[in-house]
């Protein structure tokens, strides 16, 4: 049955390899349940983008097998969490979904303080500014702001850009532990493969950068379109780990113009939210 018509969870053949939910995790003796992990993993492979997706297209982000999916498709169903659309054939997040951020986001406070920053710097050019969050190997935006004149790729809030290639991304792996940069490596080799020590090389000089000159960048290297600089915070009451970026068209924001006019807002920007975040303790 192919992904234009799915019907609802029936088994499927088998033949994708298992989906690939961290080695820390796997070797860790902390309990870990993979059913849990598979499941959430359905959940992760909805983009702020898709109306709709079907069985194959599920399997093919998640890399589980098509009965796995299927099976927890069903279930994801039933618990209220997804909707089976028939006259697609696929599948839709419910708003049943939005319920599990919402604990976080009442105590989100730390959002409050940074938007407040982020309208400030927004407000300085024509430029897209950001927080973001990883979310398994991309860097998934949960603020972004911009002025209706700046010119910019079909960026939103849930929006995901690669790890490896992003000024984000790099922030991110430059303020992480040794620990979880070694296992996002591992990741990020299985996701280039041969493609990956050339890849490697030039994310090692990039973040070789970030601690010389205490800011990520990513001079068309994600997008030939688009420049960005990003530095590390972390939410003071919970240790969790974001970033924040500026970045916009390439022609408009050329490297020298980032670094001169912006950079110094970002980096003050950042240490004012770290000052402020510490009185949400």
């Amino acid at each position: 049955m192919n992904d234009t018509n799915d019907e609802p969870p029936v088994a499927k053949r088998r033949g994708r390899p298992r989906q690939d939910i961290g080695s820390a995790a796997l070797n860790d003796d902390r309990p870990f349940v993979t059913s849990l992990a598979r499941g959430l993993s359905i959940l992760r492979a909805f983009r702020a983008e898709d109306m709709v997706l079907g069985t194959q297209a599920i399997a093919e982000r998640t890399g589980l097998h098509k009965t796995t999916v299927s099976r927890l498709l069903g279930t994801l169903t039933k618990l209220g969490y997804l909707r089976y659309m028939p006259e697609y054939g696929k599948y839709a997040v419910s708003n049943q979904v939005l319920t599990l951020g919402f604990a976080a986001i009442g105590r989100f406070g730390f959002s409050e303080i940074v938007r407040s920053h982020l309208e400030e710097m927004a407000a300085g050019g024509d430029c897209v500014v950001a927080l973001s969050v990883r979310d398994g190997i991309d860097m998934m935006f949960v603020e972004l702001i911009r002025k209706p004149t700046a010119v910019a790729l079909n960026l939103n809030v849930g929006s995901r850009i690669p790890l490896a290639l992003s000024a984000p991304g790099r922030a991110y792996l430059a303020a992480t532990d040794e620990e979880e940069r070694a296992e996002l490596y591992a990741r990020l080799a299985k996701l280039y493969r041969s493609e990956w020590p050339a890849r490697k090389a030039a994310l090692d000089e990039a973040l070789q950068r970030v601690a010389v000159q205490g800011y990520s960048d990513s001079i068309g290297e994600w997008n030939p379109q688009h420049n960005a600089i990003g530095v590390a915070v972390r939410d003071p009451l919970t240790g969790d780990l974001y970033t924040i970026s500026l970045g916009g068209n390439a022609a408009r924001l050329p490297r020298e113009v980032l670094i001169e006019t912006h950079l110094p807002r970002l980096l003050k920007a950042a240490q004012a939210i770290t000052a402020l975040g510490a009185g949400l303790r």
